[in-house]
């Protein structure tokens, strides 16, 4: 037993999975010092939403374990009942799903909330690489043949879950599942002329898209290109939280010193906007570190994926990385008033159990592909 656990040790990628455990011990630090009140000095009692954050930092390194133990290939082979559950779940929430700010996207079990949306990412991932197992030849890249057919069923794979997941509406998980997918079809060689044709099919419709889009959708892009037109309101949590960042100079306030985190002025600050308390703790060279240790780790999941044992392994370790590297930037972005808000927290940092657990379970089957890499 303890030589089987010295094996599996020796096999983790220590870059990774070093980069995976201080995002995951900080953010838990992070979200303390966001949801201690104010009049509060020491840390205990803990907050309710740290003592839950600490139980999902937990259960996300069981995950990341877990993952990192099973096989890559089994979960390949169980791909379309993982995809088929992850539909199931989107199809019922938007049924009986809890309903906040205008949007279907969770199911309420008592104090737990649940996404769904968090966990089709998973399953469209492994669909969209047990696809690719099927593309064209390289001889067929050459001569164009045989791809139609083939990216239409990929394109149906992830646009059904797509469709679903806007319908809730939540655009920005939407947008990621497109992001990890076109990854993948890049790696496996589809054609540029596919991606032109459909960047220009999507530049065509977006003036058209303004008219189906709802009045908190138009309210945020309207708040993104001017923050001040509302700022009291769409606007208040982007001013707030670029304020907070800028305020912290380069070395920040301190730990648990940051006024306008601990005051409250910033929404969302412990979990879509949780930079700010970076930026103000710990100043833009706490933000460049946060940013280095994102960066470390991304790289090495390249890497692992161009050492992995088969095509399988790399495109998925592709798509893995495209999708948590997305959404690191669309964060980071919307936090400093670059991106429009779109509502996705920051991989391993924000607080949230769904999205945790199922970005630290990505990152073990990165892990698990490169304790099999080419020898």
């Amino acid at each position: 037993m303890l030589y089987r656990l010295r094996r599996f040790w020796g096999s983790l990628n220590k870059i990774a999975l070093g980069c995976a455990l201080l995002l995951l011990a900080v953010g838990w630090a992070l979200v303390l010092s966001a949801t201690l009140p104010g009049g509060q000095e020491t840390v205990f009692p803990l907050p309710a939403d740290a003592a839950k954050q600490a139980l999902w930092v937990a259960l996300g390194l069981v995950a990341l374990f877990v993952m990192a133990t099973v096989d890559y290939h089994v979960l390949l082979r169980l791909s379309p009942w993982i995809y088929g559950g992850a539909l199931f779940l989107l199809a019922l929430v938007l049924g009986i799903g809890h309903t906040s700010a205008g949007a279907r996207r969770w199911f309420n079990l008592g104090k737990v909330y649940l996404q769904p949306g968090e966990f089709t990412k998973l399953g469209v991932l492994l669909m969209a690489v047990r696809l690719a197992a099927g593309a064209p030849s390289t001889a067929a890249t050459e001569r164009r043949a045989g791809w139609g057919r083939w990216l239409l069923s990929s394109v149906v794979a992830v646009g059904i879950p797509w469709a679903l997941i806007a319908g809730q509406p939540n655009l920005g998980t939407a947008m990621l599942l497109v992001v990890c997918a076109v990854a993948v079809w890049i790696v496996v060689g589809v054609p540029w002329t596919y991606f032109a044709g459909a960047a220009g099919s999507a530049a065509a419709i977006v003036p058209f898209g303004w008219a189906f889009f709802k009045d908190y959708q138009k309210a945020r892009l309207l708040n993104f290109l001017n923050p001040y037109r509302d700022p009291l309101g769409g606007g208040y949590t982007v001013i707030q939280s670029t304020m907070a960042i800028g305020s912290g100079g380069l070395f920040g306030r301190g730990y648990m010193h940051g006024p306008q985190n601990r005051l409250n002025f910033i929404p969302k600050h412990h979990t879509d906007f949780i930079v700010s308390v970076v930026g103000e703790e710990f100043g833009w060279f706490g933000c460049l570190a946060l940013l280095a240790v994102y960066a470390f780790l991304y790289m090495e999941g390249l890497r692992i994926a161009h050492r992995a044992r088969d095509h399988a392994g790399t495109h998925l370790a592709v798509g893995i990385v495209a999708l948590l590297a997305a959404q690191t930037l669309v964060n980071l972005g919307m936090s400093m008033g670059v991106v429009p808000i779109t509502g996705l927290p920051l991989p391993l940092l924000s607080y949230g159990g769904s999205s945790l657990l199922i970005n630290a379970g990505l990152l073990g089957i990165v892990l698990n592909i490169g304790r099999q890499h080419r020898r």
